[in-house]
């Protein structure tokens, strides 16, 4: 069965046999931890919208029948997708996972990563993204909101970055590669959850924007990461 949470879109694919026939299933979204209530298991239902509270029922975690990222496991059917090979590199090096597809971006993309010491894995599908996202670790993610034909308002690879865990989401440098935006505008940057906007009209000045907007993340950055040195907690 596929449930949705009203709260965050999550989606998680659940065995019928863990959905009980006479009483309603309580669960906990694990994505936004909210209290979510699906009904007794119908034989024609196949999609299942969940939101509010139950009296009763068992009580689940949808983290124990789905692993994250669930939502985009669900909307993409990508589960056995998964295959892309681990990535490892010298210590020390500096990696960066490469979502634009238009071949002229793509070029000068590339040279700026490689001008800026990056080791570049380039992606050609949401799919391979998302494997490359769940088993590798990426100092930068450059991606265009019009990676694989989606849209900026609906682009796959921001909705799966975007709920992270602020622990993990902070390790990644997220550039966004936009139409409309204007380059290193902090307010909108803020608001679409990105560490930086460049311009499409500004691409081909790709390093030059990308080291002054590494530079401000690292003064920004810079007393916590102090901080958290210190303590031994990085």
């Amino acid at each position: 069965m596929r449930i949705e949470c009203n709260h965050c879109q999550a989606v998680f694919n659940v065995s019928d046999e863990k959905i009980p026939k006479d009483r309603p299933l309580k669960a906990t979204c694990s994505r936004c931890r909210r209290p979510l209530s699906v009904g007794p298991t119908q034989e024609s239902q196949t999609a299942v919208r969940m939101g509010g509270e139950s009296s009763g029922g068992l009580d689940v975690s949808l983290s124990e029948v789905a692993e994250p990222p669930t939502a985009i496991a669900a909307d993409l059917d990508i589960t056995s997708a998964y295959d892309s090979p681990l990535e490892v590199l010298e210590e020390g090096a500096m990696s960066a996972l490469v979502c634009v597809d238009d071949p002229e971006r793509l070029k000068l993309v590339k040279e700026a990563l490689d001008d800026l010491n990056y080791y570049s894995s380039v992606a050609t599908s949401v799919k391979e993204a998302l494997s490359k996202l769940r088993y590798n670790h990426y100092d930068l993610v450059m991606l265009d909101e019009e990676f694989c034909g989606e849209t900026a308002d609906n682009n796959t690879i921001l909705r799966y970055l975007q709920p992270m865990p602020m622990s993990t989401r902070r390790r990644i440098f997220l550039m966004l590669i936009s139409k409309e935006m204007r380059t290193l505008d902090n307010l909108m940057a803020f608001a679409n959850s990105v560490n930086a906007v460049v311009n499409t009209s500004d691409v081909q000045k790709m390093k030059l924007v990308l080291e002054r907007a590494l530079a401000d993340h690292r003064r920004f950055y810079k007393v916590y990461i102090d901080t958290l040195q210190a303590l031994g907690g990085i």
